[in-house]
């Protein structure tokens, strides 16, 4: 007697049929082909998400394997012509940001903020931890008459092949990223393809990231930074994933300050070098801090390390700036 494993496992061998489940789904093929083999048994949400999914003929034969299994889904016959939807970030995420956001003291707040929330993404995100980066981007504070030059990245959290805590991995950001892309057109971007040949948007990938969403982090029409969401598949966002990640963006408006948002007409980012261009900077950063601490203590000035740290961002955002035109200007005159 046929099983519902051995039935999806005929319908995932159209390759079209198989891609088009899981975006719908939300999932990645990998996973619809562990299911068929029975690797991997999936909840109960993601077998009514399949049975919207599949053709209209194939339904009622999946729906009657599939009851073997999974007997509640006969005691809810209505609930599989209900949308297909991933939740909202659940009421008690709500509670505690809000909480957070009340109680804590200022020096402590936006690291537990981010804790919460970047945690609860990679759950709802990637509940099979099969791959997935969420990291958040600031814009750097320009110097006095300056605008915006640039994001940086200041924490994140991952899933396999990513590293649990990506803080340690900071990057700038500028106008050739879909992160800038997102902060300069102020709404949600994303490329689904890391291999597509052409692209609304500019992208600056990284290891392992074969799909990106980006979202801006806005308050009263201003812009603080960027949550980026990166996939280690292609095609893993689809609408629902979007929206979900733009309700989160909103919550991740509570970790930062007023006065870290940024008008539009304050925002003018430029193109920043590839990461590996940027590594023996960043790699520095502790001796570009150091630096600052003592210039300070020269000058008879008194440095707090959080001042120090701020100040040795911007050197290095400088440095990098002026990194292309120093390159473009040695191209020239080597010829």
């Amino acid at each position: 007697m046929q099983t519902w494993q051995e039935l999806l496992s005929q319908l995932i061998e159209d390759i079209q049929l198989e891609r088009k489940l899981a975006q719908e789904m939300g999932v990645q093929p990998i996973t619809l082909r562990r299911w068929a083999r029975g690797v991997v048994q999936p909840r109960e949400d993601n077998v009514r998400r399949l049975l919207k999914a599949v053709p209209r003929e194939i339904h009622p034969e999946l729906m009657r394997l599939l009851a073997k299994d999974f007997p509640k889904l006969l005691e809810q016959p209505g609930e599989s012509s209900a949308p297909t939807a991933l939740p909202a970030p659940p009421i008690g995420v709500y509670v505690r940001a809000l909480n957070i956001y009340t109680t804590t003291p200022p020096a402590l707040y936006p690291e537990a903020l981010y804790d919460l929330l970047l945690q609860q993404m990679l759950r709802q995100l990637d509940p099979e931890q099969q791959g997935l980066a969420v990291t958040v981007a600031r814009c750097m504070p320009p110097a006095p008459g300056q605008k915006v030059r640039s994001l940086r990245e200041i924490v994140g959290r991952g899933n396999p092949p990513w590293p649990r805590d990506l803080s340690q991995q900071t990057i700038f950001l500028g106008a050739e990223s879909l992160a800038g892309a997102a902060v300069t057109h102020c709404r949600l971007v994303t490329i689904p393809s890391r291999d597509e040949e052409y692209s609304l948007f500019p992208a600056h990938w990284v290891e392992h990231e074969q799909s990106a969403v980006a979202c801006p982090i806005l308050w009263q029409t201003r812009v603080a930074g960027c949550l980026i969401v990166s996939s280690a598949f292609p095609h893993a966002f689809a609408q629902t994933q979007q929206s979900l990640i733009e309700r989160y963006a909103q919550l991740m408006s509570l970790t930062f300050r007023p006065e870290a948002f940024y008008s539009h007409s304050d925002i003018e980012l430029r193109l920043m070098p590839l990461y590996t261009e940027q590594l023996p900077y960043l790699r520095n950063f502790r001796r570009y801090v150091s630096r600052k601490v003592e210039e300070a203590n020269a000058a008879g000035r008194s440095l707090s390390l959080s001042e120090a740290q701020e100040a040795a961002w911007r050197e290095i955002e400088e440095q990098l700036l002026e990194l292309p035109l120093r390159q473009a200007k040695e191209d020239g005159e080597s010829h």
